[in-house]
C-alpha cells in the first residue's frame, strides 16, 4: 500500500510546489506594483510641491516687504536660500523619478533653478547695499518680474503631479485586480492539493502540528513587527528630513559663500544649523523614550516628593523657551505640600512637555497658567494656554504617536508628535490619568492627576 501512496504523494507534492511557485511569481509581480505605489506615497510629491510653492510665495512676500522698507536684505536672502533648498529636494530621489515622468515643458523646476542662479547675485547684493526706498522698490520689482511667471507654472506642475499620482494609483489598482483572479485560482488549486496531500500526511503531521502552529505564530508576529517597523520608519523619516535638510542647506551656504559672506550672515546661518541640530537631538531623544516605553524598558524610581517643587523647577527649565516664544508663565500652587509617590525625573519630563507645548501654540505676549492643587485623594495639575486650540476632530488622536496639531508648519511649531504620547504613557505608569479640554482658537487645558500621599 505504501508503494502506491508514495508516487501519489510525490505527484501531489510536485503539483503543490508548482502551484506555490506560480503563486509566488504572481505575488512578486503584485509586490512590484505595490513597491512603486509605496515609493510614490513615501516621496509624497504633492506635499513636497506644496512646500516649494509655500516657500516660493514667502520669498516673493519678503521681496515685497523689502521694497517697502519693512525687511532687510538678509531676511530676503534667508528666504531665498530656504526656497532654493526646496528646489534641490525636488531634484532628488523618488521625487525626481516621479516628476521626470511629466513632459519636460511641464516641469518648471530646472527653469526655476536657473532663474534662481541668475538672481542669486542680486539677492546677495541686497544684504550689503544701503539703497534708498525708491531703489529698494526698483530692485524688488526687478526680482518680482523674474519670479512672476512661475506662479501659474508651479500651480500647473502641482496639478500634473496630482494627475500623475492618480494615474499611478489607477494602474496599481488595475494590475492588482487583474492579478487577483489568477491568485484566486492558484489559491484554490493549492487548497485542493493541500487537502489531498494532508490526507496522506495526517498521521505524520499529528506529531508536528504543535511545531507548525508555533511557526505560524512566529511568522505572524514577524509580519506584524515588520509592518510596525515600516510605519515607524515612514513616519519618522518625514520628521527627520526637515531639520537635516535645513542643516545641510546651511552648511552648503557656508561652504559655497564663506569667503564673501559677512560675519553677521555667517552667524545667522550657523544659528540656523545649530537650532535644527537641537531639534534633531530632541527628535532622537523622543524616539528613544517612545521606544523604551513601547518595549516596557522604562523603570520608575518611585519616591515621596512634593509636586510643587517639581513644578517650580520645570517652570524654570522652560523659561528660556517661553522667552523665545514671547510667552510668560503664571504659577498658581495651593499653599500646602502636594505629596505624591512618583519618579521625579519622569514627572518633570511630563510637566516640561506640557509647558513647552502650551508656549509653542500660544500667541506672542500670551500668558500660560500652571495650577496644582489637592482634590480629595488626588493631586491635580493643570496647564492652561490661550493659543490656537485643538479642533474637535483631532481630540481622539491627540495622544497617539506622531500626531501633530499643525503638521505642515515649520520652525518652532514643528515637533516629533511623540511628546504627548510619552506623557500619557508615563502618567498611566504612575497609576494616574491625563486628559485635556479645548476648542479651536480658544486655547487648551491639559491636566493630569496622581494619587496623593500623606
Amino acid at each position: 500500500m505504501n508503494f502506491i501512496k508514495r508516487p501519489i504523494r510525490t505527484t501531489l507534492l510536485v503539483l503543490f510546489i508548482v502551484a506555490a511557485a506560480l503563486s509566488g511569481g504572481v505575488l512578486w509581480a503584485l509586490n512590484e506594483h505595490l513597491r512603486k505605489v509605496v515609493v510614490v506615497e513615501q516621496g509624497d510629491p504633492l506635499w513636497v510641491t506644496s512646500q516649494l510653492q509655500h516657500e516660493f510665495l514667502r520669498l516673493k512676500e519678503s521681496i515685497n516687504l523689502y521694497g517697502d522698507g519693512e525687511l532687510t536684505g538678509s531676511n530676503v536672502a534667508l528666504r531665498f536660500d530656504i526656497a532654493w533648498s526646496r528646489i534641490n529636494i525636488m531634484q532628488l530621489g523618488a521625487m525626481a523619478a516621479f516628476s521626470s515622468a511629466l513632459p519636460e515643458e511641464e516641469n518648471p523646476i530646472a527653469s526655476l533653478e536657473e532663474t534662481f542662479r541668475s538672481i542669486e547675485h542680486a539677492i546677495q547684493a541686497l544684504q550689503v547695499s544701503e539703497n534708498s526706498l525708491t531703489e529698494r522698490a526698483q530692485n524688488a520689482k526687478l526680482l518680482q518680474d523674474s519670479l512672476q511667471p512661475y506662479d501659474p507654472r508651479l500651480k500647473r506642475f502641482a496639478l500634473l503631479l496630482a494627475q500623475e499620482k492618480s494615474r499611478s494609483m489607477y494602474e496599481y489598482r488595475s494590475n492588482a485586480l487583474s492579478l487577483a483572479g489568477a491568485i484566486g485560482y492558484l489559491l484554490a488549486a493549492i487548497l485542493l492539493l493541500t487537502t489531498a496531500f494532508c490526507g496522506f500526511l495526517v498521521l505524520d503531521l499529528r506529531e508536528s502540528r504543535a511545531t507548525t502552529l508555533k511557526l505560524e505564530d512566529l511568522a505572524n508576529r514577524a509580519s506584524a513587527a515588520s509592518a510596525a517597523k515600516d510605519r515607524f520608519m515612514s513616519a519618522i523619516s518625514h520628521e527627520l528630513r526637515t531639520p537635516l535638510t535645513s542643516i545641510r542647506g546651511a552648511i552648503g551656504i557656508l561652504i559655497n559663500t564663506f569667503d564673501a559672506m559677512p560675519a553677521a550672515q555667517a552667524k545667522k546661518v550657523i544659528a540656523i544649523a545649530e537650532r535644527n541640530s537641537e531639534r534633531l537631538l530632541t527628535l532622537v531623544n523622543d524616539i528613544l523614550d517612545a521606544q523604551q516605553v513601547m518595549e516596557g524598558k522604562v523603570k520608575l524610581r518611585l519616591e515621596l516628593i512634593d509636586l510643587s517643587h517639581i513644578i517650580w523647577a520645570a517652570v524654570e527649565d522652560c523659561q528660556a523657551y517661553a522667552d523665545q516664544m514671547h510667552v510668560t508663565y503664571k504659577v498658581e500652587i495651593q499653599d500646602e505640600p502636594l505629596m505624591v509617590e512618583a519618579d521625579k525625573d519622569r514627572i518633570s519630563q511630563v510637566i516640561c512637555n506640557l509647558l513647552s507645548n502650551a508656549a509653542k501654540f500660544s500667541n506672542s505676549g500670551d500668558e500660560v497658567t500652571v495650577r496644582a492643587f489637592k482634590s480629595g485623594n488626588l493631586v491635580k495639575v493643570e496647564v492652561e494656554d490661550h493659543g490656537v486650540g485643538i479642533a474637535e476632530e483631532e481630540h481622539e488622536s491627540i495622544f497617539t504617536r506622531f500626531h501633530q496639531i499643525n503638521p505642515g508648519e515649520t520652525g518652532p511649531n514643528k515637533s516629533s508628535g511623540l511628546g504627548l504620547n510619552i506623557s500619557k504613557e508615563l502618567i498611566e505608569m504612575h497609576g494616574g490619568n491625563i486628559s485635556f479640554s479645548s476648542s479651536l482658537a480658544t486655547g487648551a487645558i491639559f491636566r493630569f492627576s496622581l494619587t496623593a500621599k500623606g
